[in-house]
């Protein structure tokens, strides 16, 4: 596999995909869960952007490998920010999860029709009950995403540049 694109380490390009996406699918499932009424129109953000971030994380592991291979290896600092990329990618993995029942499980109004009518949905009948809990592991594992996607790229800016006092 390549670890370069002319010139920089695809970990370098890629990290910014995780630092744009993660943030952005979080808002999108903290709206899908708080606002029934939004459900309609971002459900499929929803989804693509839990298996974009998902994705981008797993690329910016592995080119994170070659990255300190090709380095020579890795200072403490480096070792720290390893460990915290690896969570994130468990912690990613989960949001796409509960991103993905959440989609299908959690129902909300339809989209408005041209009259401003609001149609209903005939998917997936899921208990109510059920519903609340997907809605409730959505919110934390959106927060999750958020707090770890934060660590992770902190935890890489002191490796790379050291603390700043």
């Amino acid at each position: 596999m390549f670890d370069q694109v002319s010139g920089l380490p695809v970990h370098v390009l890629v990290i910014h995909v995780v630092v744009v996406f993660v943030p952005l699918t979080v808002l999108v499932a903290l709206g899908y869960a708080l606002v029934p009424r939004w459900r309609w129109l971002l459900r499929w953000p929803l989804v693509v952007g839990s298996v974009a971030s998902w994705l981008a994380a797993v690329v910016a592991q592995r080119s994170g490998y070659h990255l300190i291979t090709r380095l020579g290896g890795g200072t403490p600092a480096a070792q720290a920010h390893e460990g915290q990329g690896q969570l994130l990618g468990w912690v990613l993995l989960g949001f796409f999860v509960v991103s993905v029942a959440a989609a299908f499980a959690v129902q909300g109004p339809g989209a408005p029709s041209w009259r401003g009518e609001v149609g209903r949905r005939s998917a997936v009948s899921v208990a109510r009950p059920i519903q609340i809990v997907v809605v409730v592991l959505l919110i934390v594992a959106a927060v999750a995403a958020g707090v770890q996607v934060f660590r992770t790229g902190d935890s890489g800016a002191r490796a790379v540049w050291g603390s700043a006092s």
